[in-house]
């Protein structure tokens, strides 16, 4: 049974997949998932388009909606009996979820570790006590979840496989109708609408801005699955003296770009993989913020900077995510070839630390071996 339960969960949890079914295809799978799960034939008795939610505010709203899922995913766990639980990232529900499955003795895998060390430490002995073994993909994870007492094996970062542009720089322009002289402003504002109706505005008035000294440069939105693009060509009405551009193919577009503007998230690592200077930022609701600021205790959001462990791209959060901070950083970027070099040399270092590549094979390995080798032992 796999259970992810939101976008970048469903990416990550579909490249195992593939590779799990390429070692042992006699195995089925069930649960959780989304559409990139489904195209690997994976059974899903709930989708995730309605689990992916931002921050505590939402997950309030939505709380007898999760209480149901929930207890349907209980209820299908006792009833299926699977042989293991491999739960992917989303930890405010996979945490509990590993707490039910393991008292009704299955046993569990943790692929994509929760960040509990950023926020919630408290959760920690709920890991100790009912996670069989924990699969992270960041460096620094394998010493802190070992250290207190949970089995850790990391692995590479399974995107460095497949963040690769699908279109070089002329090819990418011609699609979007801009001539190849221009510079490409990417503008990255998520994979949720709510994320993006939050950051499209701030990171057009930035772009806005920077059209006075830069006539040259063209902002590009990067449009993920299930974003409306007339919403964005609404939005972008009251910026844009023209149609914006808008490109489903995130990164041929990043990799093509002079500069980004990010929200933080996956996306920064992608961005870093791709060796494309950027400015992270993040804008949400008052009270998810208020709540947040109280709750995490790491000096940085962007997982960029959390792994270099300085600040290697600039951070904008909430009251500091204004389109003049952006764009005095950006404009930094695109001016000061000393700063600009600097970055894309301290973002390569970053990239190298997220190796070795290969990372979906080395833990479908993993959790293989563990899974026959736990599964001798009972015998």
């Amino acid at each position: 049974m796999i259970v992810a339960g939101e976008p970048s969960g469903d990416l990550q949890a579909a490249l195992l997949l593939e590779q799990l079914r390429s070692r042992r295809p006699s195995w089925s799978f069930f649960g959780i998932g989304g559409p990139r799960m489904a195209e690997q034939g994976f059974a899903q008795f709930v989708g995730i388009e309605e689990m992916a939610v931002i921050g505590f505010a939402d997950v309030v709203r939505k709380f007898f909606f999760f209480r149901r899922v929930f207890t349907q995913a209980e209820n299908v766990m006792k009833q299926r009996k699977p042989d293991a639980v491999l739960l992917v990232d989303y930890p405010g529900f996979n945490v509990r979820l590993a707490r039910r499955a393991s008292r009704h003795g299955f046993r569990v895998v943790y692929y994509i570790a929760p960040q509990i060390w950023a926020w919630g430490e408290d959760r920690i002995n709920t890991l100790r006590k009912n996670i069989g073994l924990l699969v992270p993909v960041f460096p620094f994870e394998q010493d802190y979840f070992e250290s207190r007492g949970i089995p850790t094996r990391r692995v590479g970062h399974p995107l460095l496989d497949i963040v690769k542009p699908a279109m070089d720089r002329c090819t990418l322009c011609k699609s979007l109708g801009v001539s190849v002289e221009t510079q490409l402003l990417a503008l990255l504002p998520g994979s949720r609408p709510a994320e993006v109706r939050r950051h499209v505005p701030i990171m057009l008035a930035t772009a806005r801005l920077l059209a006075a000294e830069y006539p040259a440069l063209v902002p590009v939105v990067s449009c993920a699955p299930g974003i409306n693009k007339q919403e964005l060509q609404e939005m972008a009405g009251k910026f844009l003296t023209r149609d914006l551009a808008i490109s489903r193919d995130t990164y041929s577009l990043v990799a093509a770009a002079d500069l980004a503007l990010v929200k933080s998230g996956t996306a920064t690592i992608e961005c870093a993989m791709l060796g494309t200077p950027f400015i992270a930022m993040y804008k949400t609701g008052a009270l998810n913020y208020q709540i947040a600021r109280r709750l995490i205790r790491t000096e940085h959001i962007a997982m960029v900077n959390l792994v270099a462990g300085k600040t290697v791209v600039p951070e904008f959060i909430q009251h500091d995510a204004t389109p003049q901070n952006l764009a005095r950083a950006a404009q930094l970027l695109l001016t000061d070839e000393g700063h600009r070099a600097k970055m894309i040399e301290e973002l390569a270092e970053v990239r190298d630390k997220l190796g070795p590549a290969g990372g979906a094979g080395q833990a479908a390995d993993i959790i293989i071996e563990w899974l026959e080798e736990t599964a001798r032992g009972s015998d």
